[in-house]
């Protein structure tokens, strides 16, 4: 998944936080250098009886479409689109707490996506009763936006981009870009691998994940000062409209926040992407 960074031309307002340092491109956050896949090889460890920093439980989802509260529209973005509307968005949910990627993991799999000592694989829907950190041949920690693009420092521990997978389909999506599977050349529950009506290859979550997908790239473009290529970005708006947010995704976007006290604002009003003409 090759995806430059944003053109130096492009600036946003400085925003000091330690957790989210600036980059002379938008005076946002430093970019992040590259560096290898995902975590192929972690060692999962077993946390310590008293951790450092305690893991508090989320609240149980919300069931059903029913108990799903209408978009909230912030005044702090009114009559903002395009740039001014990304820089707006950066500067109110930038500043975060940067947990450390051992610590993210460990609220992973242990209280933000474990549900009764299970947790699902986002894109086969694979289950693993756990309550620590997993074995990496048996679920890994998905970096939506890869590591080898920029999920690096405080982003590769941003919990708005992170997800329970199983092992081998994190591995079959690498780095990869998201996009439309046209030629399948591996799928299982929804999710495809293969290539996409320009022969590009692409991997392709289930349609239930498919907006939570679009949600957390949307967010890092705009806190990392990361750019999302176009074909990509008209896929990730499609599915934004698909897969609407539901009720556990405002139950997830709520329990980060009291991790690393901030918000993915495209959870908060899915309709802030069509706003903006180019991430």
């Amino acid at each position: 998944m090759i995806i430059p960074s944003r053109p130096t031309s492009a600036t946003r307002p400085s925003t000091n936080s330690a957790s989210a340092p600036a980059t002379p491109a938008r005076i946002t956050p430093k970019a992040f250098s590259p560096v290898s896949t995902f975590e192929a090889g972690a060692t999962a460890k077993k946390p310590p009886k008293t951790p450092t920093t305690p893991v508090p439980t989320p609240a149980p989802a919300p069931q059903g479409p029913e108990d799903v509260p209408p978009s909230k529209s912030d005044p702090r973005y009114d009559g903002l689109k395009d740039q001014a509307l990304i820089n707006a968005l950066h500067d109110a949910v930038s500043k975060h707490k940067d947990l450390g990627y051992n610590q993210a993991r460990k609220i992973i799999f242990t209280a933000l996506d474990n549900h009764d000592g299970i947790v699902k694989c986002v894109y086969t829907g694979k289950e693993v009763k756990t309550n620590k950190i997993p074995g990496s041949n048996v679920m890994n920690t998905e970096h939506t936006w890869p590591q080898s693009k920029g999920a690096t420092g405080p982003a590769k521990a941003d919990l708005h981009h992170l997800f329970p997978t199983d092992s081998k389909a994190n591995s079959v999506r690498g780095n990869y870009p998201f996009g439309t599977v046209k030629n399948v050349k591996w799928e299982e529950n929804g999710a495809k691998f293969g290539t996409d009506e320009k022969g590009r290859t692409v991997f392709e979550p289930p349609d239930e994940h498919k907006g939570n997908v679009a949600r957390a790239l949307f967010y890092f473009s705009t806190v990392y000062n990361k750019h999302i290529p176009a074909d990509d970005e008209a896929v990730l708006k499609q599915w934004n409209k698909l897969d609407k947010v539901d009720a556990a995704e405002i139950a997830r976007n709520d329990a980060i926040e009291t991790y690393q006290q901030n918000r993915n604002p495209f959870v908060d009003d899915a309709s802030l992407a069509d706003r903006i003409a180019d991430f």
